[in-house]
């Protein structure tokens, strides 16, 4: 089977380059591939990074296509690092190349085609815990201080990043004396603390938008329950597969000898990270949350005897399979035959969107600004038509990036059509008549505003959107916010104007 390890390898890599082409857009791809083409320091809801990568993939096109070569590049490198990193550990080559393979062909691998924030967390991750191995096995600290270095890029895609540090500068003070875990626990931060006060800096500059997101108004009214673990279980199950961990339980004893024998740091950098993120799931974690860290589970796997392992890659590669065959399977369904749920409407536009573009633009023509009333529908529509879907009067829990995208004071007075939305809008508009767009045998409401009133929209939704999304605490210095600054400066008359 080892033999066979880039045969293997190349066709994975053409499976997923050809889900990649043909799987339907999302949500999120739709909302960061704007944002790729608005490149800033600072995103909303994330760092930059994801932004960064998928502006630079998005150069060799402007199909999602492009955009997803960048999670395939992320498996692409995954996969080498664990062959390197095993084969620096057990001197073996066939072993090595049986780990990698074991990534390789999990579901966790095979799936992983779309677009996430996660990738560019997942890349610098691996890159900061492969690094600084090689750093810390070599007593290399320019090693240990380039793993810091990606440990700031990967602060720059998402902050639980952090839990890398931890796990990092444990297996400092159990491998190392406590003199030279300090020292290199120094030189560890120092290549991370640039990215991390170029950020801080960058988030006072804009709302702290960032941390509004996702530490204060994403755990607002969260309650705990008991029951998520459960779920982190079967999860944490579900990646690794049941068969790995029947092996690695009969094998207990040869890995837990290899990984004290050789100071296999691999298993803190997996395990350390996973057992916080399980003990705060009784909270609010999200399923995607543990991808990146689980390269480093298949770098403490080659203690098993090679028969077991691979059994273990026969066994996973069968379950990709039938994964791969069910989605294949639902590709091919026509969406007509769900055409009586109440998700049509929304799979109507994440497939067709194009279509519904091309409607609007026969039966309104350039008249009016084209809106949505929420970013998932804005983003689809934006990347299917070519032409921008700004976002009006959301009712979302959270703000968005297109707050700082749309400035909704140089909408005044003019004409705006929002697709998809069955709220009244009378208070907004002059005149309002509300139309219906057919698109497959579904009647798509399309509200027509004419003559907006800024005023009147900023002293309603926008003090909404203001207490909701930008109450900044005290304890965050604000240099400046685009938000505040635009809709509600020190200097402006109730109505909004100076």
């Amino acid at each position: 089977m080892e033999k066979n390890y880039y045969k293997i390898f190349l066709i994975i890599i053409l499976i997923k380059l050809f889900f990649a082409w043909v799987f339907p857009i999302t949500t999120d791809e739709a909302y960061w591939l704007i944002l790729g083409k608005h490149l800033d320091v600072n995103y909303y809801d994330h760092p930059p990074m994801s932004g960064w990568a998928i502006y630079l993939f998005s150069l060799l096109g402007s199909h999602v296509f492009f955009a997803r070569l960048f999670t395939i590049f992320y498996g692409i490198l995954a996969a080498l690092g664990i062959y390197f990193a095993a084969k620096e550990l057990s001197q073996d080559t066939a072993k090595a190349k049986l780990a990698s393979l074991i990534f390789l062909v999990s579901p966790l691998h095979v799936l992983f085609v779309l677009i996430a924030t996660d990738t560019s967390l997942c890349v610098f991750v691996l890159l900061s815990g492969i690094t600084f191995y090689f750093g810390h096995s070599r007593n290399k600290t320019s090693l240990v201080f380039l793993a810091g270095i990606f440990l700031g890029l990967a602060v720059l895609s998402k902050y639980f990043s952090g839990l890398l540090l931890i796990a990092l500068i444990v297996c400092l003070f159990v491998y190392k004396s406590r003199k030279q875990a300090v020292i290199n626990s120094i030189i560890l931060v120092s290549g991370a603390i640039p990215f991390v006060l170029m950020h801080l800096y960058w988030s006072s500059m804009n709302c702290w938008t960032n941390i509004m997101f996702n530490v204060i108004n994403r755990n607002q009214n969260v309650e705990t329950d008991y029951t998520r673990l459960i779920v982190f279980a079967l999860f944490q199950i579900y990646l690794s597969t049941p068969w790995l961990l029947y092996y690695a339980f009969r094998n207990y004893r040869p890995i837990r000898e290899g990984i004290r024998k050789e100071r296999n740091l691999f298993f803190f950098l997996f395990a350390i990270p996973i057992s916080i993120l399980g003990m705060v799931s009784i909270q609010n974690t999200g399923l995607h949350w543990y991808f990146s860290f689980y390269p480093f589970l298949f770098l403490f796997l080659f203690y098993i005897p090679s028969e077991n392992l691979r059994k273990i890659v026969k066994y996973s590669a069968l379950f990709s399979c039938v994964h791969l065959i069910i989605v294949a399977f639902l590709l091919t369904l026509p969406v007509e035959i769900i055409q009586n749920s109440k998700h049509y409407k929304t799979l109507l536009i994440y497939c067709y969107g194009d279509e519904i573009v091309r409607e609007i633009q026969k039966k309104y023509g350039d008249q009016y600004i084209l809106a949505g009333s929420g970013y998932s529908t804005s983003s689809v529509l934006t990347y299917h038509g070519g032409r921008e879907f700004i976002v009006f009067s959301s009712g979302s829990k959270y703000g968005r990036h297109f707050d700082k995208l749309n400035d909704f004071r140089e909408y005044d007075g003019k004409d705006i059509l929002i697709f998809a939305s069955t709220e009244d809008y009378h208070d907004y508009f002059d005149q309002v008549t509300i139309d219906t767009l057919r698109i497959r045998n579904y009647d798509f409401p399309v509200t027509l505003g004419k003559g907006f009133r800024y005023p009147q929209y900023r002293n309603r939704f926008l003090v909404w959107a203001r207490e909701q999304w930008y109450n900044i605490p005290d304890l965050l210095p604000v240099c400046d916010c685009f938000f505040i600054d635009r809709y509600f400066p020190a200097n402006e008359k109730q109505d909004g104007s100076r």
